[in-house]
């Protein structure tokens, strides 16, 4: 099977962009498991934008992008003798299928952005290849996005629960999408092991993920009633002093970074130092040894995304043999993950999380079962070989036969 991942390095999603790798600055790319297994197995291929200007112009945009995406794909140590290379829109005729990422190619934080993906989704529609959407961030401009969506006519949408079934605000804004949907949950890379005994592991809740920017589309607050994507991790970051009983908080503020970053760029030199220590937690933050973090705890909370999504270290910490602490939901049920059972489950409030806490810092025989049982389910049913190789053959059951 070719599936086609379009401009993957535009973004973090599977590799770090080049820009990136030469400032030195790591970030995580949560789908590079994904792209990975896809590549050893010889079924994907990387594009440019398919589509440039006419004339002259286009021909230097074509090879910009085609540099561009070489230059990726050997920074990032990618096997070019098993992926292949696509540079322009015929030879997508030739693939079965087209991955692209709904943030970035369809929606964006920003609207001018967001509304330039209803010309991809035009060029696309008219492809008869399977076209396959992952939608990581679909809350940023919903409205925008499902426009564009609804003119693509995806064959399947994919995310880490099944936001038909599970998401109120996702049936708001995509309800009449077309294409089924299929749960893909997140894996953890190899790196993540169990490596400190349980026992020798301090008997706090460390609580790590970002807090991304402030959501800026008006049908968001109208939905939810506030412009926090994580409003759990906002609690826990603001109160993370007073809580340091129960809490260690390793939560990073993206949207307080911007805010000291932008200021510092409008006004005088001397706020320079300001926006230095802003890039230091950036990078304090993202160059952080995450393995050694969940081995540090005997139980970990990522606080979820208010719309109905995980945060990737979930699986990452259960893998470090660490008890996991998130909510009882759906996105957790359908991948195999019984409460009580493979993870603490919780009632979304603060007070209530602080309670578990307090009662499993009492009861250490019963939180060690808890964070085997998810390193067992975290290491077998939930491991890249399991996952991928499921998404892989029902993709291929999706192919018209001959």
């Amino acid at each position: 099977m070719n599936i086609v991942f379009y401009r993957p390095f535009s973004d973090i999603w599977f590799k770090n962009p080049t820009r990136r790798i030469l400032s030195r600055q790591k970030l995580p790319n949560k789908y590079s498991g994904l792209f990975d297994y896809l590549s050893e197995n010889g079924s994907a291929s990387i594009s440019t934008a398919l589509w440039f200007r006419p004339g002259i112009l286009g021909l230097v945009d074509l090879l910009k992008d085609s540099l561009r995406l070489i230059l990726w794909a050997l920074l990032n140590r990618i096997n070019l003798f098993k992926v292949r290379l696509i540079f322009t829109s015929k030879q997508l005729h030739k693939a079965d299928a087209v991955f692209l990422m709904h943030y970035g190619c369809f929606t964006h934080e920003s609207t001018a952005v967001a509304e330039q993906g209803r010309l991809l989704a035009q060029r696309l529609s008219g492809f008869s290849i399977l076209k396959i959407v992952h939608m990581t961030h679909f809350a940023y401009n919903p409205r925008l996005g499902s426009e564009n969506l609804r003119i693509l006519s995806p064959d399947l949408l994919i995310a880490e629960n099944d936001l038909k079934r599970n998401s109120p605000f996702f049936n708001k804004y995509f309800g009449n999408v077309s294409g089924d949907f299929q749960l893909l949950p997140y894996v953890a890379a190899p790196r993540f092991q169990r490596k400190v005994d349980f026992r020798a592991r301090s008997n706090k809740l460390g609580v790590t993920g970002s807090i991304t920017y402030k959501m800026k589309a008006t049908e968001f607050f109208d939905f939810y009633g506030h412009n926090e994507l994580q409003p759990m991790r906002r609690k826990i970051y603001g109160r993370q002093n007073e809580l340091s009983n129960f809490v260690d908080s390793f939560i990073y503020d993206l949207d307080e970074s911007r805010r000291v970053q932008e200021v510092c760029g409008s006004e005088a030199k001397g706020h320079d130092s300001s926006e230095a220590r802003a890039l230091v937690q950036q990078r304090n933050y993202y160059n952080a040894d995450i393995v050694e973090f969940f081995n540090s705890y005997r139980m970990f909370a990522v606080p979820e995304e208010v719309c109905d999504l995980p945060g990737i270290s979930f699986i990452e910490g259960m893998a470090c043999g660490a008890a996991y602490f998130g909510l009882d939901n759906p996105m957790y049920r359908d991948i195999g993950m019984v409460p009580g059972v493979h993870y603490v489950a919780y009632d979304g409030t603060l007070e209530h999380l602080l309670e578990r806490v307090a009662y499993y810092q009492q009861h250490a025989d019963e939180l060690e079962q808890i964070a085997e049982q998810g390193y067992q389910i975290a290491h077998t049913t939930l491991s890249s070989t399991s996952v991928y190789s499921k998404f892989l053959a029902s993709l291929e059951r999706m192919l018209p036969r001959p």
